[in-house]
């Protein structure tokens, strides 16, 4: 089975322990700026990127295809980012099908949810959900919501999340870039027709701040 780790020599942000999430406080305090970003921005304080999957034929008894999706607070993947793993588990042992958010740092795992079991079955299948990441100052939030398939129904929501306290005072480092680029068709990409970062939105205290919606190509079939 295709591991989904970007690489573990990146950190992810998250988890319960106290030393785990010193760590984690110390990487974001010490995150730099996103370029274009001046100082008198208003605060991002919550980032919501669309995604959809669109499936040709996946193949149960090789549980493809495999892919995992990234979302990082910070501009880049030298620092910290939570991870989803779809159509696979793979923390503490592979498992086919399903979807597992984890938290990492380093070669560390601070938290995992198991959400889903059931493997892709519908030839043509799309699937779509939302990322969400967000900060209060003090606990930052990363969570999947509002998302649709044939093989698992309508999902996400308030179960679907891992969460920490770390003091960074708002999302103004992040970049869909960073999303993009961590992104990847682990294993069986001749099953997926494409994977599209379709949208991102940024909130501030006051609601919506901006749209993005410059789609963003991942992956497409030739």
């Amino acid at each position: 089975m295709a591991t989904g780790r970007v690489n573990r020599r990146f950190p992810v942000w998250l988890g319960g322990l106290p030393a785990a999430v010193a760590v984690v406080c110390a990487v974001m305090y010490l995150a730099p700026a996103t370029p274009g970003l001046g100082q008198d921005a208003e605060q991002v304080l919550r980032v919501e990127e669309d995604w959809e999957l669109v499936l040709n034929e996946p193949g149960n008894r090789v549980n493809a295809p495999q892919f995992h999706t990234i979302m990082s607070p910070v501009s880049d993947t030298e620092s910290v980012y939570a991870q989803v793993t779809w159509n696979y588990r793979e923390v503490p042992d592979a498992a086919p099908g399903g979807v597992q958010i984890q938290a990492w740092s380093g070669d560390q795992v601070l938290q995992i949810k198991d959400r889903v079991s059931d493997q892709f079955s519908t030839v043509a299948e799309t699937v779509s959900w939302t990322q969400r990441l967000e900060t209060n100052g003090s606990l930052l939030l990363f969570r999947v919501l509002n998302g649709s398939s044939t093989t698992w129904g309508s999902f996400g929501g308030s179960e679907w999340n891992v969460e920490g306290h770390a003091d960074i005072p708002n999302l103004n480092s992040y970049s869909p870039g960073v999303s993009t680029s961590g992104a990847a068709i682990t294993y069986g990409s001749n099953r997926v027709d494409s994977l599209i970062l379709k949208q991102v939105r940024y909130y501030g205290v006051n609601g919506l701040i901006s749209t993005d919606s410059v789609e963003r190509v991942v992956f497409k079939a030739k």
